[in-house]
């Protein structure tokens, strides 16, 4: 049961600020790092979409935001069932109140 892992327009801009962050800071070795990370995060999630743990203990778990670390960050995603597709939604800093930001 394989599902489509797509990225919304706000993961892309989170991941392009993060890229850009560690060209500036550790160079562009540690900024590739993230982007392997972030594909085999993909792969691992379109094999095994229930992998990571619920933001928020739901009732209806099966539409519920999921976490999952992934180098330095905590990439934040939703499971759509019935189009059988992975929505990666945030990637945030695993230092930073993550929980909170989601949140809001």
């Amino acid at each position: 049961m394989v599902y489509e892992v797509v990225a919304t327009a706000e993961f892309d801009a989170l991941l392009d600020e993060a890229v850009a962050f560690r060209v500036d800071n550790y160079g562009l070795r540690s900024a590739r790092r993230l982007l392997d990370s972030i594909d085999k995060l993909g792969n691992l999630l379109a094999g095994n979409p229930f992998m990571g743990r619920l933001v928020i203990d739901e009732a209806d778990a099966a539409d519920s935001l999921r976490w999952v670390r992934t180098d330095s960050y905590i990439a934040i995603y939703r499971v759509h069932e019935e189009r059988r597709q992975v929505a990666l939604v945030k990637l945030l800093s695993a230092t930073s109140n993550w929980r909170r930001r989601v949140l809001l």
